[in-house]
């Protein structure tokens, strides 16, 4: 008797004790399962594609998609909503597949009878993939979230990592004092531009060899794959959806990654499948397709890439302003010139050229220098242009021997902030170095210059405060920076806007005496 009471009393904790994990599951529901977020009660963090994608798709207000695989993950939905008017998701799939990422507009269409435009990235690597193929990932794979079987939501209602991970943490953080509950932008959504550098050091890494293989060409078994392919992923869709539009792309890839099929005899098959697939794609008049490997000073620029395959942000900001204006479209009446110019290119390119590219010490330099293409706004020589309304303090203006303007600080600051933050005090006190006002908003996205530790502790601080004076950006010299070498900054402003306030600093605070503390600062621009 005493046996069954107690294994009724312990059957009835785990129930309970399930059911109340599995409530807290459902209640906060974070990967969006069941409804729409509640961005009133508590804080959403969108980090995990496969297991939120759907949920997005399913429950989110929008009018327009971005999606593809880790192409498309540095997009900003902000300036696709400014450029076509629209209300953006983005729902990258990093390695996705052509089906995977088909499925999930699929959905977006069966759930929202609204949508009116995708953007997707073409990746073609992928191009010769099997029409049904999984995601490598399938014995991973949630696919308990994507089916219409109530049943197995016990996967994810009593996964120990959902209810322990994310629900629980969620209820206990909205309890915390200065919690402010929302959501994760789509913006920063997949992002990684800030966690990699650029450049044909991280680019090129492969040793150009002599080509040591015959091209292969596109042989008719490969065409009914790819064939297949593009049909049930890409253009049924189109045709069984009249009233949405389609802006798909090319993924440009880096010379790097050309360079590699070159040496490996897989270039012509590749450039003679994207013709292919291009002949597949054009009857489609709600598909408007594009590619950018015309572009051939932003692919043979390894600034741009991470790797081989991955662009920069500012190129992904390119591609939408292009689709929006219709540049660089492939159509009936172009796309045999287009494609050969771009074919010609690739097969005459010298690819041992790529060894001497310069690489960029600050790599969101390659963003700046485009940045005019992008918004139209030429660059502003904060030194000599009167537009700046620059104001130097405790610093001289002089002329090197190469003739260039530098800007020449000398000593530290006359006392310390005591207490104040450093910044503010430079902006309400003191600075020595330079400061002046832009309104982003015109069309700004970058500040430049270089930096040279002369003698001493010199040092570069540089500051950005909005119109109401609070700081909102800042960097700093490192110490391997303060070497007595000339060395360039690049501070990425795109995210910001408005009027703002850029002080460079030069100056050291210290006041020990007797030290000689002096930093130059030239080629100061905003981009």
């Amino acid at each position: 008797m005493k046996v069954k009471i107690w294994l009724t009393s312990w059957l009835v904790i785990v129930i309970s004790s399930l059911s109340v994990c599995g409530y807290l599951t459902f209640y906060v529901d974070p990967f969006f399962h069941y409804r729409k977020p509640d961005l009133g009660r508590y804080f959403y963090r969108l980090d995990n594609q496969r297991s939120q994608n759907d949920g997005i798709v399913k429950h989110f207000d929008y009018d327009a998609m971005i999606t593809g695989t880790s192409m498309t993950e540095n997009f900003r939905t902000t300036e696709a909503d400014r450029l076509f008017g629209c209300h953006f998701i983005k729902t990258s799939f990093s390695g996705g597949i052509y089906k995977e990422i088909n499925d999930n507009i699929k959905n977006a269409i069966k759930y929202n009878p609204d949508l009116k435009i995708v953007i997707r990235c073409l990746d073609i690597r992928r191009f010769d993939m099997v029409k049904d193929e999984e995601h490598d990932e399938t014995g991973r794979y949630p696919t308990y979230l994507y089916d219409s079987n109530p049943f197995n939501d016990v996967e994810y209602l009593l996964n120990r990592d959902v209810v322990f991970g994310r629900a629980y943490k969620m209820m206990l953080e909205k309890d915390k004092e200065g919690f402010e509950p929302g959501i994760t932008s789509f913006d920063e959504y997949s992002r990684w531009q800030e966690r990699y550098t650029f450049g044909n050091k991280t680019a090129f890494q492969d040793e150009v060899k002599k080509k040591d293989k015959a091209q292969f060409q596109l042989s008719d078994d490969v065409k009914k794959i790819i064939r297949e392919n593009i049909r049930q992923n890409v253009t049924d869709l189109a045709d069984e959806h009249p009233e949405v539009e389609f802006y798909y792309f090319y993924s440009p890839y880096s010379i790097a990654l050309w360079d590699k099929w070159n040496r490996k005899g897989t270039l012509y098959e590749r450039l003679e499948s994207v013709r292919y697939v291009t002949e597949l794609i054009l009857p489609h008049k709600n598909i408007h397709l594009f590619s950018f490997n015309g572009r051939t000073d932003i692919i043979t620029d390894l600034n741009n890439y991470k790797d081989q395959s991955h662009y920069a942000c500012w190129i992904n900001s390119l591609i939408l302003k292009w689709m929006h204006e219709g540049k660089y479209q492939l159509t009936e009446d172009n796309y045999r010139d287009r494609l050969k110019q771009e074919y010609d290119f690739l097969t005459t390119f010298d690819y041992s050229s790529l060894f001497d590219q310069e690489d960029y010490e600050a790599d969101f330099y390659a963003g700046a220098l485009l940045n005019q293409e992008l918004t139209g706004v030429k660059p502003l020589d904060v030194l000599h242009d009167k537009k700046a309304g620059a104001v130097i303090s405790g610093a001289e203006s002089l002329t090197d021997e190469n003739g260039q303007t530098v800007l020449d600080c000398r000593g530290s600051l006359s006392r310390e902030p005591e207490g104040e933050n450093l910044a503010y005090y430079m902006r309400e006190k003191e600075y020595i170095g330079i400061r002046f006002d832009v309104n982003l908003d015109e069309g700004y996205n970058y500040l430049s210059f270089n930096g040279q530790k002369i003698a001493g502790r010199g040092c570069l601080t540089a500051f950005i405060f909005d119109a109401g004076g609070k700081l909102i950006k800042k960097t700093e010299a490192k110490d391997k920076d303060l070497d007595h070498k000339v060395h360039q900054y690049v501070m990425d402003l795109s995210a910001l806007s408005g009027n703002v306030t850029v002080i460079l600093n030069g100056g050291y605070v210290d006041h020990t005496g007797g030290a000689d503390f002096e930093y130059q600062f030239s080629n100061i621009y905003m981009y």
